[in-house]
């Protein structure tokens, strides 16, 4: 079986990097990563690089089989509405880091997309390395490229100061509301 990408690694070389929103240290930058480190769409076979273990340092993720794994990223990649984008660790050939941006299309805004951050991940053996930054520089990037007139996310307080570095604002008249169907 042949590796299949979620959406066209294009995308993300036609995105503008000068445009970039964090401050980086050591010339690191979504354009710039450490030697050994690629950024790119996630990959039909990224289950075997580790995808959904570094998933559960976020949430619980359950009992994903790798024929799971396969027709859930069959439906991702069909729908066109999901990008998420992994870090992979060309050395040890995991995958390292992930972000997913979520494109609702609209008709409101002269029919503009909205776009949601979830799942921002980096694995804790290789936080510090500005990972979690150039995840969602890259994000807000792709957000603008795909006419999204809004980008939104939900995090915890303990997160907030770090969304706040890349200028996403706490909009204080926004109230979260959800059910749960289950944990």
């Amino acid at each position: 079986m042949s590796c299949e990408a979620l959406f066209d690694h294009s995308l993300l070389d036609h995105l503008d990097w000068s445009k970039h929103r964090a401050h980086y240290r050591d010339d690191i930058s979504p354009s710039n990563l450490p030697p050994g480190y690629k950024m790119r769409p996630l990959q039909s076979d990224d289950f075997n690089r580790g995808y959904c273990d570094l998933l559960s340092h976020l949430t619980k993720v359950g009992d994903v089989t790798p024929e799971l794994y396969l027709q859930q990223f069959n439906q991702m990649k069909e729908s066109k509405l999901h990008y998420i984008v992994v870090i992979h660790d060309q050395e040890s050939d995991k995958v390292v880091g992930s972000a997913t941006l979520v494109v609702e299309h609209k008709f409101i805004h002269t029919a503009a997309n909205r776009g949601r951050i979830e799942d921002v991940i980096v694995h804790p053996d290789h936080q510090g390395r500005q990972f979690g930054k150039v995840l969602l520089d890259l994000l807000i990037l792709l957000a603008e490229s795909t006419n999204c007139y809004k980008l939104s996310l939900d995090c915890n307080e303990k997160a907030r100061p770090f969304y706040e570095k890349l200028n996403l604002e706490n909009v204080e008249d926004h109230r979260f509301m959800c059910i749960k169907f289950f944990d």
